[in-house]
């Protein structure tokens, strides 16, 4: 008996006099349990089909695949569907879209592990796959695995965040200095770039282009600032929440994070627009058959200071050197 049709029949014992006393003890203790009963972690909430659910520690994380969700029609938007925190209720990605969003094409969902789901497109060599697994206190963990056709490569992830009143994004710098990068309108000087990343990726430059960096990508676009690439991650604020994307140290050196003012269109739950808080990777040096793990790591928490997010970033650098994920 689902929730809803629980639900109703309460409403309907109600009307009668005597209301639950009119069922029998058992009946009465098995719609108890039905109605009021907490859901397990890692249970699906949704079609189980196209969409799980996981109440972790702080967190209520929704990872789904590409069928349309949130009321939009518009199918491919998979990952995080939904993150939210205890403290704070609301979606950080736009409902109509997602977060960390990688495949981003028609794939298939299974529940993997106690309170993780894998994507999995493709079969056999051509098989790209994500895994997100949601740990206490406020962690959302990403693997993506696929197989290296060559010894250069790409990988790209990208969030439509829900009407921050913060559209920035924060990273920090060589000097130790953090940076506030925004991105005044779409494509100008979107990306930036780690220090000693030269040359700078360039994009196919055509006549009429789009943008006045000369191409149709509004990522081609480079800021002046550079982040530091022993720490390949960066950060947003939602009011007194911090919401921190980190990449593995390794990487470091071919990460990009990248940001749209209006990505993600407009909040209607914010009145504001949507930013985008995205980041690619310019793989190199990959060993054509091999397969090729890229981890990340989403955090969510009331923010405490800058220094605390560093020491995030660290904490999670042991675990993975250590083997212990």
């Amino acid at each position: 008996m689902t929730v809803s049709s629980c639900s109703r029949l309460e409403a309907l014992l109600a009307s009668f006099p005597g209301g639950r006393a009119f069922l029998s003890p058992i009946l009465a203790t098995a719609l108890a349990s039905t109605v009021y009963a907490a859901p397990n972690p890692g249970q699906a909430m949704h079609d189980p089909d196209h969409a799980l659910v996981f109440q972790v520690g702080d967190l209520k994380v929704t990872i789904g695949d590409h069928y349309a969700h949130g009321g939009s029609d518009r199918p491919s938007y998979t990952g995080i569907h939904h993150l939210s925190h205890r403290l704070r209720e609301s979606n950080v990605f736009c409902p109509l879209y997602a977060g960390m969003i990688g495949i981003r094409k028609e794939c298939t969902i299974r529940p993997v592990g106690k309170n993780g789901a894998v994507l999995t497109v493709g079969t056999g060599k051509s098989e790209v796959s994500e895994t997100y697994t949601v740990k206490a206190p406020h962690y959302v963990d990403h693997a993506a695995r696929f197989t290296a056709g060559r010894t250069t490569g790409s990988w790209n992830s990208t969030s439509y965040m829900n009407g921050p009143a913060d559209p920035a994004i924060y990273i920090i710098q060589t000097n130790g200095e953090w940076a506030r990068h925004y991105s005044e309108t779409h494509g100008d000087r979107a990306s930036i770039a780690p220090k000693g990343m030269d040359p700078l990726p360039k994009g196919n430059v055509v006549e009429n282009a789009k943008y006045a960096h000369g191409t149709n990508g509004f990522w081609d676009g480079f800021s002046d600032l550079r982040f530091d690439p022993d720490f390949p991650l960066f950060y947003g604020r939602f009011d007194d929440m911090v919401l921190i994307f980190m990449v593995e140290r390794k990487w470091g050196s071919d990460l990009i994070p990248y940001m749209s003012p209006s990505g993600g269109g407009y909040s209607k739950e914010w009145e504001r627009t949507n930013p985008a808080w995205d980041y690619r990777y310019r793989l190199r040096n990959l060993t054509p058959g091999a397969e090729v793990v890229i981890r990340s790591r989403v955090c969510y928490k009331r923010f405490v200071s800058d220094e605390d997010i560093l020491a995030e970033y660290e904490a999670w650098q042991k675990q993975l050197e250590t083997g212990s994920r």
